[in-house]
């Protein structure tokens, strides 16, 4: 009866002995595998940072040369382990948008080419230009300046009416939808010798957007940059829009 008994509880001890270092080695792989995850994400994201790193050297070193550039190759060759490049984009349209404008801050927009060189603004087109905004709590106002080899001409629009002799805009912009009122600028106020159109924002800050039926001149440059790291294949694609020079925003402009 005793020898059964020993067997029992050395059966029972043997069990438990299993289950112990059963549950020391789950709890050691699951360790290691933590710190195996761990140390692979935070190699990953090095890599990451580099190859980001990598992409916007080359976006800088193409904007500086004015030309495509390659990674590994003249002013970007101390960068080993990556490949790719930075190259200049041509996107011709018939609309623009702007980023988000801060109140009492200006976008400039060229109605001719621009030449880099010589700084000279070429000629523009007789087309009718829709320019819209967005509807905020308060809304924004509008003040156009219209530039022109043979003098300058001058649109308040408010949908408001805060400002005296303001025009009203149009609730409805033709070019998109999502902006909620536009005004146009004739193509016989345009016509064949004007240059930019200065647009305030007032009161609110607003994108804005410009839409006519033909493509507009470029407003700037955009470049591409895409490099891929030859050590974990991570890939990075950055594109950045570098808009031609912005008017002063106390150039032209009236105090109300």
């Amino acid at each position: 009866m005793k020898i059964k008994l020993k067997k029992k509880y050395q059966a029972q001890v043997l069990l438990i002995v299993i289950m112990v270092l059963a549950t020391v080695i789950t709890v050691v792989l699951s360790v290691s595998f933590q710190t195996i995850t761990d140390t692979k994400i935070t190699k990953l994201e090095e890599e990451n940072q580099k190859t980001l790193a990598a992409a916007e050297a080359a976006i800088e070193a193409a904007l500086k040369e004015n030309t495509t550039v390659i990674l590994g190759q003249g002013s970007l060759s101390g960068f080993s382990g990556f490949q790719g490049q930075a190259t200049f984009e041509i996107i011709v349209d018939n609309k623009f948008e702007t980023s988000l404008i801060d109140k009492d801050n200006s976008y400039t927009f060229y109605l001719g080419d621009y030449d880099m060189n010589s700084y000279q603004i070429g000629p523009s087109i007789a087309e009718n230009i829709e320019i819209c905004f967005q509807q905020k709590s308060t809304n924004p106002a509008l003040e156009i300046t219209l530039v022109k080899t043979s003098g300058v001409k001058k649109y308040l629009i408010d949908p408001s009416l805060r400002i005296n002799n303001a025009s009203s805009p149009s609730n409805i912009c033709n070019g998109n939808s999502s902006y909620n009122y536009s005004y146009i600028i004739p193509a016989a106020d345009i016509g064949n010798d004007s240059k930019i159109i200065i647009v305030r924002v007032l009161f609110q800050s607003s994108k804005l957007a410009f839409f006519r039926t033909s493509p507009f001149p470029l407003q700037g440059k955009t470049v591409s940059s895409s490099v891929v790291s030859q050590k974990s294949g991570v890939s990075k694609k950055i594109t950045l829009f570098q808009t031609y020079p912005q008017i002063p925003p106390d150039f032209f402009y009236t105090s109300f």
